[in-house]
C-alpha cells in the first residue's frame, strides 16, 4: 500500500510548520547575538521614530542591510511588545518553515514522490547552520528562502511549455523580497548556481528558456533595488559612504585561502557523513535512478560553493545557501542507503556510523547534565534516553525495527535534540549586570564610544554618541546626565575632569553570561554639575 497517497500536501506543510516551532521551545535561552540586537534596535528605532524607509541604528543611518527583515521585526514588536526575544524570532523560524515547505515542493517536482520529498524538507530544516543562522545573522534566513521560493517557481517555468501569469508575478515577488532583504546576495550565491547547474543539467532550449525567464528575474531584482533608488535621491552621501564601505570589505577584511570552503559539508550538522559521501558523483551517478536530478543537485551546490570561495571574504555562515541544494543532494544518497541496506556492506556502515552519531548525541544530553553539568533533566531528555537506544539495539542487529521505523525515530531524535540544546548552555558569570534599571525618563543617557548592539538593546532606548564638542555642549547646560563608558574616567581623561562636573563611577555592567567578550562591559557614570 503506497501511504503517500493519503498524504496531503496540507498536512504535510502543517507538520513542518510545527517541527519548525518546536525548535523555538527553549530559544529565550540564548542570549542576543550582536546582529540580532542590530535588527531588533534598529526596528525598535523605526517604531519610535516612525521611519520605515530610512533606518537608524542608535541614531544613526543604518543602510548596510536592506529593511524587509527589520520591518518584519518592527511588526513583531508591535503584535507582541519588546519584553521577550521569543516573538521577534518568530519570523526567522517561519522562514525556515518556507524553507522546509519549497524544499518539499521542489522534490515533488523532481522526484514525484511524497514521502522522499517529506524526507528532503526533513533534511534540509535540520541542517545545523540552517537553524543557527536565524540567530546568528537574521537577515541571511530572510533572504535566502525568499529567494528559494522564487527558484521553485522558476523551475516550474523552465519546465513548462505555457506561460502562467500568477507564477511570473510570484517569481518577481519572491526575488524583489530576497533583494529587500540582503541586496544581492541570494542572486549571485543561490540563483546564479542553479541556472548554470539547470542548464548544463537540461541543455535543452537554453537560448529561448533564457530569453523567458531573464526579463522576469531583471523585474524581480529592479523592483527589490526601489529601496536603493531612493535613498540615492534621499540621502546618497551616506549610502555610497556604507555601500564603499561594504565593498571593500568584501576585498580586505576576514580574508581567507580559496579552499576555505572545502569543508562546507560539516555545516550540515549531523548530516554530513552522509553529506560527504553524496558528494562522490562519480561513483554514485550510475547507481541513483534520478541520475539528471541528481547530476543536478550535485552541480547546483558545487558551483555555488566555487562562487563563494571566488570572493576573499568569507565566513562560515556565508554558506548557508549551499546547504539548500546540498539537502536534496544528500536526500539522493540517503534514499539510495536505506534501499541497499540488507544488500550492500558499505551502505549498511555508512548508515551504521550515521545512526551512531544521532544515538549518541540523542544520549548525550542525560549524561552531560547529570554527570558533567549537574543540571536538572527535563521531559525531552528522557524522551530522548527511551528513543535513543532503541538505534542502539538495531545497530546491534536486534531485529524488532525495520530500517524505515529507524529513519522515523532517527528523525525524532534529530528534531528534539535540536529543540533541546539551548538547555545546555551555561550561564557561569556571577558578575552577571543588565543596564535595562538605569534607563529612567528622569535622566538623559550618553556614552562616548562606538557602545556594543547588545547593550543597546538592553538599554531600552537609544543612546546618543558624543565627540568632545558635543559633550562640551551638553555640559553647558549644567543638567545631571548618565554617561556609558568603555572603562572607568581617571584623572588622565582631562576633557572630562575640565568640565566642572562632579563625576562618580557607580556601577559596572557586565552582560556576558557566559564566555567573558569586553564589549559586553561598559561603565555606567554619573555627572552632577558643581
Amino acid at each position: 500500500m503506497d501511504i503517500s497517497k493519503n498524504i496531503s500536501n496540507s498536512f504535510v506543510i502543517f507538520i513542518i510548520v510545527i517541527v519548525c516551532l518546536i525548535f523555538t521551545v527553549n530559544i529565550n535561552l540564548v542570549d542576543i547575538t550582536i546582529m540580532e540586537a542590530r535588527n531588533f534596535v534598529t526596528a525598535r528605532e523605526m517604531l519610535l521614530e516612525n521611519n520605515w524607509l530610512m533606518p537608524t541604528f542608535n541614531g544613526e543611518p543604518r543602510y548596510q542591510k536592506p529593511p524587509l527583515p527589520t520591518w518584519i521585526s518592527a511588526i513583531s514588536t508591535l503584535i507582541a511588545g519588546t519584553k521577550t526575544l521569543y516573538f521577534l524570532r518568530i519570523p526567522g523560524f517561519l522562514c525556515l518553515a518556507l524553507i522546509g515547505i519549497t524544499t518539499y515542493y521542489f522534490s515533488l517536482e523532481l522526484l514525484k514522490n511524497k514521502i522522499y520529498s517529506i524526507v528532503n524538507s526533513f533534511i534540509a530544516i535540520t541542517s545545523f547552520y540552517t537553524i543557527a543562522i536565524i540567530i546568528e545573522a537574521p537577515w541571511d534566513i530572510f533572504s535566502h528562502s525568499f529567494m528559494y521560493l522564487a527558484i521553485y517557481f522558476i523551475y516550474k517555468n523552465l519546465n513548462n511549455q505555457k506561460y502562467y501569469f500568477k507564477e511570473i508575478l510570484l517569481i518577481i515577488l519572491f526575488i524583489a523580497c530576497s533583494f529587500l532583504s540582503k541586496g544581492p546576495v541570494s542572486v549571485y550565491a543561490l540563483l546564479i548556481p542553479f541556472l548554470i547547474s539547470y542548464f548544463i543539467s537540461y541543455p535543452i532550449s537554453i537560448g529561448k528558456k533564457l530569453a523567458r525567464i531573464l526579463p522576469i528575474i531583471i523585474a524581480g531584482i529592479l523592483i527589490g533595488s526601489s529601496w536603493y533608488i531612493m535613498l540615492l535621491f534621499q540621502d546618497s552621501e551616506n549610502l555610497i559612504s556604507t555601500t564603499r564601505k561594504e565593498t571593500l570589505n568584501w576585498a580586505n577584511y576576514n580574508i581567507r585561502p580559496f579552499y576555505y570552503y572545502w569543508s562546507f559539508f560539516i555545516q550540515s550538522g549531523v548530516w554530513a557523513i552522509i553529506g560527504l559521501i553524496s558528494l562522490s558523483y562519480p561513483y554514485y551517478k550510475h547507481k541513483i535512478k534520478s541520475y539528471k536530478e541528481y547530476k543536478f543537485t550535485f552541480l547546483w551546490t558545487v558551483i555555488g560553493v566555487i562562487l563563494l570561495s571566488l570572493i576573499p571574504e568569507k565566513k562560515p555562515r556565508y554558506l548557508m545557501p549551499v546547504l539548500i541544494p546540498f539537502a536534496l543532494n544528500i536526500g539522493f544518497i540517503y534514499r539510495y542507503l536505506i534501499s541497499e541496506y540488507n544488500k550492500n556492506k558499505s551502505a549498511k556502515i555508512f548508515l551504521f556510523v550515521h545512526y551512531l552519531l544521532i544515538c549518541s548525541i540523542g544520549l548525550s544530553f542525560i549524561i552531560v547534565k547529570l554527570y558533567i553539568f549537574n543540571l536538572s533533566i527535563n521531559f525531552i531528555d528522557i524522551i530522548l534516553s527511551i528513543l535513543s537506544p532503541l538505534i542502539l539495539l538495531k545497530l546491534i542487529n536486534i531485529k524488532f525495527l525495520t530500517i524505515k521505523k529507524i529513519n522515523i525515530i532517527s528523525l525524532l531524535i534529530i528534531i528534539l535534540s535540536i529543540s533541546n540544546s539551548p538547555t545546555l548552555i551555561l550561564k557561569t558569570n556571577k558578575d552577571y549586570k543588565s543596564v535595562k534599571n538605569l534607563n529612567s525618563d528622569e535622566l538623559e543617557f550618553y556614552t562616548n564610544y562606538l557602545i556594543s548592539p547588545e547593550i543597546i538593546w538592553d538599554f531600552g532606548k537609544k543612546i546618543t554618541r558624543l565627540n568632545d564638542l558635543e559633550l562640551r555642549k551638553i555640559t553647558q547646560n549644567r543638567k545631571k546626565f548618565g554617561m556609558l563608558t568603555k572603562d572607568p574616567i581617571t584623572t588622565k581623561d582631562t576633557l572630562i575632569n575640565k568640565l566642572n562636573y562632579t563625576i562618580e563611577l557607580i556601577s559596572k555592567h557586565d552582560l556576558n553570561s557566559t564566555s567573558k567578550k569586553s564589549r559586553l562591559i561598559t561603565y555606567y557614570h554619573l555627572f552632577t554639575p558643581n
